[in-house]
């Protein structure tokens, strides 16, 4: 829950305050060019979103095949990799370099490519996390699900309040690089889940069964 928090965080931090970044610095004033300028955004997740799926299911296959057919949960999370340690923290980092320093057309367009590029990267990782979710707590999984959902907007809320304040105190390419280094803790964290999952499993009941205790 809190490494995509973290990784979803860096959509908001992009999003939000788009008008006052992208819009002011390369003098974009109608409203309808602006709400535009979020769908590169939508297109990158409406991509992302199949092909993670797609990605995450050939790796734990891969992975399985590995182990000589014995199956570990935490396998779907190193599909995240490619997402949460390249494409995200490079594409939020970049648009706020791009932002500060290049102007004009050019400027822009690479934001508008940094924008899509976070957009398939959000997804990324965060599909895996939650079929992951929902593979070490099968018969419970939408409480696990619903629970998650529930924190992590309380701390996205949070969060998304300090975006713009942050934006006027240290600009926007300190804002975007801190973003950028909350999403490589969040797949950090993801990394701990990967290395030390089975054990954290296996230390506690939680009451959250899969099939195979249920039967």
């Amino acid at each position: 829950m809190l490494a995509s928090t973290l990784v979803l965080i860096t959509d908001y931090v992009l999003l939000v305050p788009l008008a006052y970044t992208i819009g002011v610095r390369y003098g974009i004033t109608n409203e309808a060019i602006i709400g535009a300028c979020f769908l590169p955004n939508g297109l990158g997740n409406f991509i992302g979103a199949p092909i993670a799926g797609r990605l995450s299911d050939i790796v734990v296959r891969r992975w399985r095949e590995k182990r000589k057919g014995v199956w570990c949960p935490e396998d779907r999370l190193r599909a995240t990799w490619i997402g949460g340690l390249f494409m995200i923290p490079l594409s939020i980092g970049a648009s706020g370099l791009i932002t500060t320093y290049v102007g004009g057309p050019v400027g822009l367009c690479l934001n508008l490519l940094c924008l899509y590029t976070n957009g398939m990267g959000v997804d990324f990782v965060f599909n895996p996390i939650g079929s992951y979710n929902v593979d070490v707590a099968r018969s419970r999984s939408a409480e696990v699900t619903a629970a998650s959902a529930a924190i992590r907007s309380l701390i996205l809320s949070a969060a998304t309040a300090l975006v713009i304040p942050s934006i006027e105190h240290i600009g926007v390419a300190w804002t975007d690089i801190i973003a950028a280094v909350l999403a490589i803790i969040g797949q950090g964290i993801i990394f701990l889940t990967i290395r030390y999952g089975d054990r954290m499993r296996a230390s506690v009941d939680v009451g959250l069964l899969t099939i195979e205790n249920d039967s």
